[in-house]
């Protein structure tokens, strides 16, 4: 399996997602930092299929999830997620 390097841009993380939507599966796993704050904030998207592994760094600068929220909203693949109660 191959593991990106955390990804921090919206370029890699578009081609990430372009292969990804062509999966059977991906997983997918969040974290939010929680103390300070009346809402949960993202700070780390951990995602995953078959072939391919990667962390995603929703606070970096400039970076877009569209593309990853687009790969979540496809109808036509397994997503499987850890502890999802939090996630939506």
């Amino acid at each position: 399996m191959l593991i990106h390097p955390l990804i921090t841009d919206t370029a890699t993380l578009t081609a990430l997602c372009d292969r990804l939507a062509n999966a059977d599966f991906v997983t997918v796993d969040t974290e939010f930092m929680r103390e300070n704050t009346f809402f949960p904030d993202l700070c780390l998207v951990q995602i995953a299929g078959p072939d391919e592994a990667a962390a995603i760094d929703p606070k970096a600068s400039g970076l877009s999830l569209q593309p990853l929220l687009d790969l979540l909203t496809e109808t036509d693949f397994l997503k499987v997620f850890h502890a999802a109660g939090h996630d939506l």
